[in-house]
């Protein structure tokens, strides 16, 4: 890691899709920029991005278009409803599922020119453990690990952190459990992060290794106002300000950085 100042990078990643991991993602970018946090997200799911799906847009140019040499970062950002910047990928870039050493020395580029730019960047990284997911969590300053009380997810979940500490070193994460249920979310997610630290503790310590750290970065509760906001392609906070689930992402988004809210900001 150079030592110059940059930005804070944050890969959201989930063993498995269908947790809420764009969603995820793009409302923290969200109530970062509230705060006034420069905050990029880039769309890291380089065969199945849908960030600007989700958010109701349709940009010209996506991150292929910039890796080819056919426009520039400038001409690919684009500023989404919250007030942060998007890199698009667009989806079903097929090619995109392949980590080459060429690929990988222009993402870095790229990176570093985003680093200069912003104060926080968000990589929104595909489902499951393949050479772009490793690639983008070995890059990023904080792994936040998406999971719902889902026993497959929670197994999934396991299989991603042991891969990336036992081949890759790396041993820091933080856990966003989602859709935690409406009654008692904080003690199901309590409950979830002790689960998965037992079982870390109990199989990736072993022989001395570094133990791996596990912290609960926050807890979002099963809230119809999810899928209103999903339906009508918006953000939390545009859909319903004063909704549990908006509530809990400025929570998170608060504890993750420290200019952050840690109440929703009505967007402008």
């Amino acid at each position: 890691m150079s030592a110059e100042k940059r930005a804070h990078r944050y890969a959201v990643l989930s063993g498995k899709g269908g947790v809420g991991k764009t969603l995820i993602a793009a409302n923290v970018a969200a109530a970062l920029s509230s705060a006034g946090v420069r905050t990029a997200l880039f769309d890291a799911d380089l065969g199945l991005a849908n960030v600007d799906v989700i958010l109701g847009l349709n940009p010209a140019l996506t991150l292929p278009d910039l890796l080819r040499g056919h426009c520039t970062l400038d001409q690919v950002l684009v500023r989404a409803p919250g007030g942060f910047d998007l890199v698009p990928a667009g989806s079903g870039i097929l090619e995109g599922t392949h980590m080459t050493a060429a690929m990988a020395e222009n993402l870095e580029s790229l990176i570093r020119d985003l680093d200069q730019r912003y104060d926080a960047v968000l990589f929104d990284v595909g489902a499951g453990i393949g050479e772009v997911v490793v690639f983008f969590a070995r890059m990023a300053d904080t792994v936040l690990l998406v999971v719902t009380p889902e026993p497959t997810s929670l197994t999934d979940a396991y299989a991603t952190i042991k891969v990336l500490a036992q081949r890759y070193g790396l041993r820091d994460f933080s856990l966003i459990v989602n859709q935690a249920g409406s009654t008692r979310p904080e003690q199901t997610a309590a409950e979830i992060a002790g689960r998965l630290r037992g079982v870390t503790s109990r199989f990736l310590a072993a022989g001395g290794r570094t133990p791996v750290r596990l912290e609960l970065a926050g807890v979002i509760p099963t809230d119809p106002a999810v899928l209103r906001a999903v339906g009508r392609q918006q953000l939390l906070v545009e859909a319903d300000p004063e909704a549990p689930a908006t509530r809990s992402i400025f929570r998170i988004a608060g504890a993750l950085h420290p200019m952050a809210p840690a109440a929703p900001v009505l967007l402008r």
